[in-house]
């Protein structure tokens, strides 16, 4: 079961004119005319088509997301997008470029396959990850509801701090630049590592070897306060806002491997959007 989600990272889909379209119309059958039943994908993109044939869904209508269509039909994502390369091979439907979105810290992209530590390091202000917190625990009931995860997780707590040398003038200094909560479907590869605790501290590394290999995502941010709980670790106050970005990551069989909700001090963090303009033409 995938995510019903704002979909920033999906391609969404274009509905093109469909007049000309009508003799290639998709029967509302269960099964096709050779009399053998229809895959899930077939069942879905006759639906979607009907209504564009229909003219529910009408010219230049942009469709949801490939994760939230996959959530509507209850379906995996990769049927979902089985499913509108049917359509767009009958023309109903046109793919458009996406926006893409990345956390970027002191004006560096964070999206590094080394894990943030790397990254802040090529960043010139490199940071150092304290594990607060490691528990293996239920899903929650949103993991459950949200992305089908029924086994145990690995819930880990981590803040993220810059470490200021000593100078003959002043001590050693700590700054606290994010809290992160990141939470790893178990496996039996997981459990074994996870006996001797995260690989090099490095969550990254850790997901590698139990071969939960992100291919794909979808991040969502909004500004907002950090919980109570760890306003200390933070050095924040009631009053402090914080950027708050939540990532699923998934396989490539759509299966979660990864979500965490990160607090980062806008000080060092920001959200870094590129765009590009749509060049694709109607049929």
């Amino acid at each position: 079961m995938k995510p019903k989600s704002n979909g920033a990272l999906n391609s969404p889909s274009r509905i093109i004119d469909s007049d000309s379209l009508i003799e290639n119309s998709i029967r509302p059958v269960s099964q096709n005319a050779s009399g053998h039943r229809k895959l899930q994908s077939q069942r879905i993109a006759e639906d979607i088509g009907q209504q564009i044939l229909k003219g529910i869904l009408q010219d230049g209508d942009r469709l949801d997301s490939e994760l939230d269509l996959a959530h509507k039909h209850g379906v995996a994502r990769g049927t979902m997008r089985n499913a509108l390369d049917i359509l767009k091979e009958k023309g109903l439907v046109v793919t458009k470029p996406g926006v893409g979105s990345f956390v970027s810290y002191h004006g560096h992209s964070m999206e590094n396959p080394q894990g943030w530590a790397e990254a802040s390091a090529q960043a010139g202000s490199p940071t150092v990850a304290e594990v607060i917190s490691c528990t293996r625990e239920p899903a929650s009931e949103e993991l459950q509801r949200a992305y089908g995860v029924e086994n145990d997780v690995y819930r880990i707590v981590r803040r993220r701090i810059i470490k200021r040398n000593k100078t003959p003038y002043s001590a050693q200094k700590i700054i606290p630049v994010s809290i992160e909560i990141s939470v790893l479907p178990v496996n039996r590869i997981l459990d074994l590592i996870m006996e001797h605790g995260l690989l090099g501290d490095s969550i990254s590394l850790t997901m590698q070897a139990a071969g939960m290999v992100p291919v794909s995502g979808v991040q969502d941010a909004h500004v907002g306060l950090a919980p109570e709980e760890y306003r200390q670790q933070l050095e924040a106050s009631d009053k402090d806002n914080f950027l708050i970005v939540s990532k699923a990551s998934f396989n490539e069989n759509e299966d979660l491997v990864e979500y965490v909700v990160s607090y980062l001090n806008p000080q060092h963090f920001s959200l870094h959007t590129e765009f590009r303009r749509d060049n694709d033409t109607i049929n």
